[in-house]
């Protein structure tokens, strides 16, 4: 873990304490308590930011009694003296030292829940298993939280579908995908679309099913709804083609249900390799479109954390899968998202992207390294630990999974 250093924004009433940004994997974010939102990276755990309300209701600067009392917990007694210290003027002689330490266990209760929250949210496992449930109730109780941040029991695992799910066949399809980059690009991002409503796969590459059959000017976008998702939560979802350098919707259709799969058909409206800058995404209700570099850098971090996934070789999702099998897909993903961090133009995750593929397959190519940010990030040690229960425990009623 780090150290921090406190800064104060006097338009949001905050103190920001600030680490090492997050890493190729980014970061998630933890609201513990109401005042104080905590972000972790993803590969190493570390606390890259803490955010602090200061502001009282009456224009005052002052922190929440049971913040401060988290504070101490997490960076000792100094810590709310600093945080208040940062909102002062800068020659005021009461301004605190300007660095605080962590404390370790604590923190790595609170690092733990952030990135459960943060795989459930794109699990082939189903989000409503009760074991997503208990193991954050475990590591809230740990941490001595009133409350369970994001995480609601569903019903047991054994009463839950998912299609079944081949780590062998994933690589295979990942390998021979040669026209990567070359467009139309595609993926399905759940902060577009309703919570527990898509079935998420091995990787973003079979989140969705998306083909043009025929050469016809149509593309063909098929998704898995995810086990006891009410289809009445379809109602304004669509697919639709974009293109993100100009923000511009070139099409969209609506999607129909056949089952436990969803499809809609987009016409094209110029043949499609005609459009190699175009994305395939599914969005609920009118949303703007984003930049190019923010597809990327949302597919960035939906690849690493397949790659994570793989990394702990969670034996539920596939029971079928060797250790080197998972170790494969691993490295595919990592590859994948220093492709899509390159294309974002983000040079340091893109190396520390590549470091991770290259601690799995040793052929994979390491390129220099971009920064000393970049170089401190990679010395820092990633964390191992076993899988979450949810997808290690799961006991799944496998369905089938709809052929390419």
């Amino acid at each position: 873990m780090n150290d921090l250093r406190p800064s104060f924004e006097r338009e949001t009433g905050q103190v920001t304490l600030v680490g090492l940004p997050g890493g190729a994997a980014g970061e998630t974010l933890l609201t513990p308590l109401p005042g104080l939102d905590l972000a972790f990276d993803r590969v190493d755990g570390r606390l890259c930011r803490a955010v602090v309300d200061v502001a009282g209701a009456d224009g005052s600067i002052a922190i929440d009694a049971q913040v401060a009392a988290l504070l101490v917990r997490l960076f000792g007694p100094e810590a709310p003296g600093v945080v208040l210290g940062a909102a002062l003027p800068p020659g005021d002689e009461r301004r605190a030292p300007p660095v605080l330490g962590l404390e370790p266990e604590l923190a790595a209760a609170l690092s733990r829940l952030a990135r459960l929250c943060a795989t459930r949210a794109t699990s082939p496992a189903s989000a409503r298993s009760s074991r997503w449930a208990a193991e954050a109730a475990e590591l809230a109780e740990r941490a001595g939280l009133p409350a369970i941040p994001g995480v609601r029991a569903g019903p047991s695992p054994a009463a839950a579908q998912v299609p079944a799910l081949d780590v062998v066949a994933e690589v295979e399809s990942l390998e021979k995908d040669c026209a990567y980059l070359a467009g139309p690009q595609w993926m399905l991002d759940p902060g577009m679309v309703p919570e527990g409503l898509f079935q998420f796969g091995l990787s973003p590459y079979s989140d969705l099913v998306v083909v043009c059959p025929g050469g016809c000017a149509r593309v063909v976008v098929e998704a898995s709804l995810a086990p006891g998702a009410d289809p009445r939560a379809l109602a304004g979802c669509r697919a639709r083609l974009v293109i993100p350098a100009v923000r511009r919707i070139l099409a969209q259709a609506d999607f129909t249900v056949a089952g436990s799969r969803v499809r809609a058909e987009i016409r094209m409206p110029f043949s499609p390799d005609e459009l190699a800058a175009s994305w395939i995404e599914v969005v609920q209700g009118k949303r703007p479109v984003h930049s190019l570099t923010g597809h990327w850098t949302r597919r960035a971090l939906r690849w690493a954390g397949a790659a994570l996934r793989a990394e702990r070789a969670p034996a539920a999702l596939d029971p079928s899968a060797t250790r080197s099998d998972w170790s494969a897909l691993a490295a595919a993903a990592w590859g994948r998202c220093r492709l899509d961090w390159a294309a974002a133009g983000d040079a340091d995750r893109a190396y520390l992207a590549a470091r991770r593929q290259a601690a799995i397959d040793p052929r994979a190519c390491v390129p220099p390294v971009p920064s000393a940010a970049a170089e401190e990030i990679a010395c820092r040690v990633p964390l191992g630990g076993p899988a979450y229960l949810a997808e290690t425990r799961g006991s799944f009623e496998p369905l089938p999974l709809p052929g390419r």
